[in-house]
């Protein structure tokens, strides 16, 4: 009989996933996403802080490599999220126009759907900005490089996001507009959604541009209402890798 191996779920992206497991002592989006998948799959952070979506190539190139090693039917899922860094102003160093990164991301979804036919793909846009709360942050630019209708655009371009033929009908992506769903969730208005002086966007995020723990709990229900639709990847379909103490007992005792 064939022995079950865990199954393979990556997160490659910027620091939005790369900070992800540090909770300090709030909601831990990995963590909460490795215990949906618990005996069945390692969730598998890719994340680099200060990337763009370009500098991402090697880090493909690199899982693409890593799957050749572990075998293409142990991967279930590439969750993918683009475009927070590229959103700065252009004449910035993480700047990429909007159609570089509409093609960098099919260019991924190509590479690794090649490497891993079986995967399905979760896209998810950047999320909301607090121009209120960065200009009072320690980072380094102070939210001078950046504006909400900027990042709205990359946002929108991830969700309008057309994929080519080539890659056919067993290609399975879906989109997470956060953007829209963390401004639906603060209500604010057109008007006070650029600069966030009443800061209600600010309470999803630790310094206005990275999430805090209940900006990824937003996150996670959002993928979780994805994944429980997943017909055959979905925690629940998926095999075990080892048997309930109860079973164990009777294998050892």
């Amino acid at each position: 009989m064939e022995r079950e191996e865990y199954r393979k779920i990556y997160l490659i992206g910027d620091s939005q996933f790369e900070l992800s497991w540090n909770s300090d002592g709030e909601f831990c989006f990995p963590a909460a996403l490795s215990f949906c998948f618990g005996r069945r799959a390692d969730v598998l952070n890719r994340g680099l802080s200060g990337y763009s979506s370009k500098w991402l190539k090697p880090q493909i190139s690199r899982t693409v490599d890593e799957i050749e090693r572990i075998g293409s039917d142990r991967v279930s899922a590439f969750l993918l999220w683009l475009g927070t860094n590229d959103s700065c102003l252009d004449g910035t160093p993480h700047h990429i126009a909007v159609s570089e990164l509409e093609e960098t991301a099919r260019n991924f979804i190509f590479e690794l759907h090649n490497s891993a036919p079986r995967a399905r793909f979760i896209l998810i846009t950047p999320a909301p900005i607090s121009k209120a709360l960065l200009a009072k942050s320690a980072t380094r630019t102070k939210g001078m490089d950046r504006t909400q209708a900027e990042t709205k655009k990359y946002a929108d371009a991830i969700v309008n996001l057309q994929l080519p033929e080539s890659l056919g009908s067993e290609c399975h992506v879906d989109k997470i507009d956060l953007f829209s769903e963390i401004i639906r969730l603060s209500d604010v208005s057109e008007q006070e959604m650029e600069l966030d002086e009443t800061e209600k966007i600010a309470k999803f995020t630790l310094d206005g541009l990275h999430l805090n723990g209940k900006g990824y709990k937003v996150l996670f229900d959002m993928v979780r209402e994805v994944i429980d639709q997943w017909p055959d990847k979905k925690p629940s379909d998926m095999p075990g890798v080892e048997p309930g103490w109860i079973e164990a007992a009777k294998r050892y005792y």
